[in-house]
């Protein structure tokens, strides 16, 4: 396996899963001798992966330095540098027109960067340079996303939504997909488990066969976010969640985002503009302004911080 892709080893994971899901459903062992021989084929092509050359702090699960986004004479980020941790609920906070979401482009390669550094650890602990990636590759290494505007769509039911969503976790190959192979059957079988289960999890379940045409906003949002579980997720970007939602909404994701961070065993790191939530659930909260660092601590360094109450909180007048 001496050529050995990322992606032929993501496909070979996704069969490990398939088969240990399938065993647990079924309650049978008629899988395990699949099961031990593709964990054999995903450990030797792990191995043969090309070495990146490239590490990380211990505990550091993306590592952003002197990040730099230029259109045309406008500099919407500029020498912009982080570490997101892993496991942690890190907060990117700062003015309307700040680069925020221009960070999340970057990240997601939807920008590819002027300059800067954006490293990331995997699924199989290697770190790669995310600006080598294509940007429907990078669902790959373990980063998904929600986007400001709900995009959900409308004329599906909410579980075909995320249906549609896990479709890359599919390993069956065209032709098998086109005969209606058995592999086929037992994918549907597991990512529709899948599905019932993040459902269940985001207390959407009473909605499974609905439109999303017509559900109120805040259904829609957490559709929005159960999409990014179907993708077996290390890493969830969140531009602006509680944006449209009510107090009480607020707070209900407050809490749902808590309980992805430990019952997935996902790093999150969001962007908001409320800064109750902000407050409330992040581990570090990372302010700029102009794409530039303002700030960065626990939330209570960066509510203190001079700086970041001129240019987003907002100072007294006495003071």
């Amino acid at each position: 396996m001496a050529n050995t892709s990322y992606s032929q080893v993501d496909r070979l994971r996704r069969r490990v899963q398939l088969y240990q899901r399938l065993g647990e459903l079924e309650r049978t062992q008629k899988y395990e001798g699949k099961l031990q021989s593709v964990r054999a084929k995903l450990a030797q092509a792990e191995a043969a992966l090309p070495a990146t050359g490239l590490s990380l702090p211990d505990g550091v699960v993306l590592d952003v330095k002197d990040l730099c986004m230029y259109f045309g004479g406008v500099k919407a980020v500029d020498g912009l540098s982080f570490q997101v941790k892993k496991g942690e609920i890190f907060g990117l906070i700062g003015p309307n027109g700040a680069g925020k979401t221009t960070v999340f482009n970057c990240i997601t390669q939807f920008y590819k960067p002027t300059a800067g550094q954006l490293h990331f650890e995997n699924k199989s602990g290697q770190v790669v340079d995310l600006n080598h990636e294509k940007v429907h590759d990078v669902i790959l290494q373990g980063i998904v996303r929600t986007f400001q505007n709900v995009e959900v769509i409308r004329e599906l039911s909410v579980l075909d939504n995320l249906l549609i969503a896990g479709h890359r976790q599919y390993t069956a190959n065209l032709a098998q997909q086109a005969l209606h192979l058995p592999i086929l059957r037992q994918e549907e079988k597991v990512v529709r488990e899948r599905a019932m289960k993040v459902l269940d999890f985001m207390g959407l379940s009473t909605y499974k066969d609905w439109y999303a045409m017509g559900l109120p906003y805040g259904v829609l949002k957490k559709i929005e976010i159960a999409r990014t579980l179907m993708c077996d997720p290390q890493l969830i970007i969140l531009d602006e969640p509680a944006a449209g939602l009510n107090d009480t909404e607020t707070a209900e994701l407050s809490k749902l985002i808590r309980r992805i961070q430990q019952e997935y065993g996902c790093t999150i790191l969001l962007v908001e503009h409320d800064m109750g939530l902000v407050m409330d659930i992040c581990d570090t909260v990372c302010a700029i302004s102009f794409g530039k660092l303002l700030a960065m601590g626990t939330p209570e360094q960066v509510q203190a911080d001079k700086d970041v109450q001129s240019a987003y909180l907002g100072v007294s007048e006495e003071g």
